[in-house]
């Protein structure tokens, strides 16, 4: 969510808004084309069509910026849950799983660029991109936990198989597919792709 003020305590107003998504919007397509390292917050001001000391009225830092962007895109990530949490009986679990891979890749198409920064700087250990990867996977992580401890109650998992870690697990083998998308292009066609994810992605959730 946008601060109701800027850095100089000012009400964001309409004209804000949209200086500040322009700020957003040049350092995403920045992103898209450079490596992190490789932008400054010059590049992002003259790349808005603004000057720096623009940029510092609304973030004091780079960072505060790019995790400006991960609350957006974490937004688009609360869907993905739905396919988890619909009705998987019957057989139907392969197609939400399909569903699932299939709109992962998607937000992965456009939103890739950030997330790999999230990535890397929540590996790196820094604490609120830590908590910006927590917060955009946790619905995820809450249905795929509730609906692997069902299979677990069911006696469908062994013993040991912990539904939480499970639901991590499950999780990154969805987001690692979408990542490596176009290296596994190479192997096999995006069908066979999905399909085998998502057969993956069912038995490590049912346990069948």
């Amino acid at each position: 969510m946008a601060d109701a003020v800027n850095k100089l305590g000012h009400r964001i107003g309409t004209r804000g808004r949209r200086t500040r998504s322009a700020l957003l919007t040049a350092l995403r397509d920045l992103l898209a084309t450079r490596h992190l390292g490789e932008i400054r917050i010059a590049d992002v001001a003259q790349s808005a069509g603004m000057s720096a000391p623009t940029f510092y009225t609304y973030f004091d830092t780079l960072d505060e910026a790019l995790l400006a962007l991960c609350d957006e895109v974490a937004s688009d990530w609360q869907g993905l849950a739905h396919h988890v949490e619909a009705d998987w009986s019957g057989g139907q679990g392969l197609g939400h799983a399909r569903a699932l891979i299939t709109d992962m890749l998607a937000l992965w198409y456009r939103h890739g660029a950030i997330i790999r920064v999230e990535q890397m700087m929540a590996d790196r250990g820094d604490p609120a991109f830590v908590e910006a990867r927590i917060g955009r996977l946790r619905r995820l992580h809450l249905a795929l936990e509730r609906r692997i401890a069902q299979a677990a109650n069911a006696g469908l998992h062994p013993p040991g198989y912990d539904p939480r870690l499970a639901s991590y697990e499950v999780a990154n083998i969805a987001e690692s597919a979408a990542a490596s998308f176009n290296l596994l292009k190479r192997a096999d066609s995006d069908s066979a792709i999905i399909e085998t994810t998502a057969h993956i992605l069912v038995r490590l959730i049912t346990g069948r």
